[in-house]
């Protein structure tokens, strides 16, 4: 009982003495520095939401002249006053940093060099506001400048080549200007020599800052509508150039990230060709074989309405006799070293694993020729050999087997139409 009545006491001082801190809290905090309220201060989601406050109302930070320099600064961009405008703004970027009005500056900066058609210094301002302000509010704006900027330099209208690209929300076309023709700049043509007249494009390494431009845009808003369009057009880029590691990595990121993207399916009929694509030969690894067989197999799966779906299975067809040859190649391998027990091994695979190819055919020629007596001793070798039919009854007709020094072709080697046709 008397402990009950302690606790209660020590409750009542508690709430009397809680009642009197707000006011020397507030005496305490408006002693240490103007404009520290957090009642102002505002996280990565209420950054982002549509607000009717105008920046200069939120806190008593910025003095009667600041407001008056932001206002005169959105009043010359408003006139299309481009160069005042940004001399403006980057008065007030310097002035205000990591404040909101800071965060609109470095924006505008960027949009008074885009609307003068100065594209790099454009990139560089949204990738200053991109790293200064994390959470930024324009993300959404600048990451479909970002996206115009890579087309412009890329020049290319979308990722996938049949229309004017459409954004996973199923928005407009993005605007921004026409692709320039290649023929037209040199400096963007062959990368090496020096832009010092296009103040559109960088100085050096175009196609480089095309693809930064789109990998701020899948970084910085991942969530973003353009996320996935940036990385399949960044793709597709690294296959028209034959790069197919590069062109495979992100298809890879487009498939596992964004499962619910219009460019799924390219995702996949496209990932699987450059994995096809990456096989060098039977001397080489096999891992990007394998890879491709197991992704054509699961777009088949997936997509069963898809118009690749004939050339898909040609292709799964010619993917079998490339791990066929493979496996022959051990068999040569073995013979070359004169090790008849590990030859008559690598036929039983082959014999067991492709029989309906001309590689089993050739297996069993082999493996005849090698003397029982060579393999006595392996565990199901000479049983296996007994079992084989005379040469005579060798079984239905196989298929053909691929050159020795035939390499991989492309996807669309027999088909009427094929994914690559669409880049």
């Amino acid at each position: 009982m008397g402990l009950a009545i302690a606790l209660f006491a020590g409750t009542l001082v508690c709430s009397a003495g809680c009642r009197a801190w707000p006011s020397s809290v507030a005496s305490w905090r408006s002693d240490f520095v103007e404009g520290s309220d957090t009642q102002h201060i505002l996280g990565p989601l209420a950054r982002q939401l549509p607000t009717g406050d105008d920046p200069l109302t939120r806190g008593a930070r910025y003095s009667e002249a600041g407001q008056r320099r932001v206002t005169a600064a959105r009043n010359l961009f408003d006139a299309k006053k481009y160069p005042e405008a940004l001399k403006s703004y980057k008065a007030i970027a310097k002035k205000y940093p990591e404040s909101i009005v800071g965060e609109e500056a470095w924006f505008q900066i960027g949009e008074c060099h885009f609307a003068m058609g100065e594209y790099p210094a454009a990139q560089d301002a949204y990738d200053t506001l991109f790293v200064d302000y994390p959470s930024t509010k324009y993300v959404a704006d600048t990451s479909r400048r970002m996206f115009t900027i890579a087309k412009t330099w890329l020049e290319v209208t979308d990722p996938v080549g049949q229309s004017q690209i459409k954004t996973v929300s199923q928005e407009n076309e993005i605007e921004g200007p026409e692709p320039v023709s290649s023929s037209s700049s040199p400096s963007a043509k062959y990368g090496l020599i020096p832009n010092f007249f296009d103040k559109s494009r960088p100085m050096l390494d175009t196609k480089g800052r095309a693809r930064n431009a789109l990998k701020s845009i899948w970084l910085n808003d991942p969530t973003g509508p353009l996320a996935d369009d940036a990385l399949m057009l960044t793709a597709s880029f690294y296959l028209r150039r034959n790069n197919y590691v590069e062109a495979d990595r992100y298809y890879e990121i487009l498939r596992d990230e964004y499962p619910d993207s219009p460019h799924l399916e390219d995702a996949y009929v496209l990932g699987s060709h450059v994995k096809q694509m990456s096989y060098r030969g039977p001397f080489y690894d096999g891992t990007s074989l394998v890879s491709a067989t197991n992704l054509k197999e699961r777009t088949l799966q997936l997509f069963p309405a898809s118009e690749d779906r004939q050339q898909i299975r040609k292709d799964l067809q010619r993917l079998h006799l490339l791990e066929a040859q493979r496996a022959w190649s051990r068999v040569d391998f073995y013979r070359r070293k004169d090790n008849p027990r590990a030859v008559a091994i690598q036929c039983m695979q082959v014999i067991t694993e492709f029989p309906e190819t001309r590689y089993a055919e050739q297996a069993r020629s082999e493996i005849r020729r090698i003397n029982p007596s060579v393999v006595r001793g392996l565990p199901g070798v000479a049983e296996f050999m007994q079992s084989l039919p005379p040469v005579s009854e060798s079984g239905p007709e196989t298929l053909e087997a691929l050159p020795s020094d035939s390499s991989v072709k492309s996807v669309s080697a027999s088909g009427s139409r094929s994914p690559v046709t669409r880049l």
